[in-house]
């Protein structure tokens, strides 16, 4: 039977959205490997404990285009797609809301919890709300993100959440070179063994040939040729709004 993922992307192929690449071969195969461990049942009802998948590769090669089928085709109910900064940019806001917060706003949000640590409140909120995260470009810069990552992920995969992402650099070398480095380690230890990690590295960046297959300056009445470069840089994937909380004021 072949899989939902398969099954997404080689009907891309047939409508001339995409061209094959043996490069995402690897990744495509991956992806069907998560879609069956996710679909499988664990005893008396409970969630196996399912491994997820960390891709790299430099940009262009096809990861955030793979990772939207795969989201857009899983059946999985509790699932979340999001740009890895937004997603921190949340947990620092819950984290702020747990430390502010009295006993009836922490209840409000987080449910009862014992304790002042935020991170397991936070873990299990995130748990209750999506059994299969996905993320794009994680990259951690910030000595904030650095410090919290290896709690808040041990804390979700002891939860049973899998984790899906992408990124332009191998687990071994986030946050190389980082203030106080060591204590990121856990993390990195988390993902290595919580992952599959495949790397893509086909020789054939696909946004830059788009690029260049195009002219790169338009004028208004060249309205159609934008429309179709826009059509291919985004994959053939439709518009639709999106509403973004930006220092605590929404922008649509």
């Amino acid at each position: 039977m072949t899989s939902r993922i398969r099954s997404a992307y080689d009907i891309r192929i047939e409508e001339g959205v995409l061209t094959p690449d043996p490069a995402q071969e690897p990744l495509i195969a991956a992806l069907e490997r998560l879609e069956t461990d996710l679909a499988k049942k664990g005893l008396f009802g409970k969630q196996p404990e399912v491994r997820g998948l960390y891709i790299w590769g430099p940009p262009g090669r096809g990861k955030s285009m793979l990772m939207d089928l795969f989201v857009s085709a899983s059946p999985e109910p509790r699932k979340t797609r999001a740009h890895f900064h937004a997603f921190m940019a949340r947990i620092h806001k819950l984290v702020d809301q747990w430390r502010k917060g009295d006993k009836k706003a922490r209840q409000a949000v987080f449910g009862t919890h014992k304790g002042d640590d935020p991170i397991e409140p936070i873990a299990e909120l995130i748990a209750s709300e999506a059994r299969l995260l996905c993320f794009d470009e994680l990259q951690v810069t910030d000595i904030a993100d650095a410090m919290i990552l290896g709690r808040l992920f041990e804390a979700l995969f002891e939860r049973r959440v899998v984790l899906a992402v992408t990124s332009n650099r191998a687990p071994t070398d986030l946050y190389k070179n980082g203030l106080n480095r060591q204590l990121f380690l856990p993390f990195i230890a988390e993902i290595e063994k919580r992952c599959v990690v495949v790397e893509i590295d086909g020789a054939r960046d696909w946004r830059l040939d788009r690029l260049k297959a195009s002219p790169v300056w338009f004028t208004p009445d060249q309205k159609a040729d934008f429309e179709t470069l826009w059509f291919e840089l985004r994959g053939g994937e439709p518009e639709e709004p999106a509403h973004l909380t930006v220092l605590g004021r929404d922008v649509v």
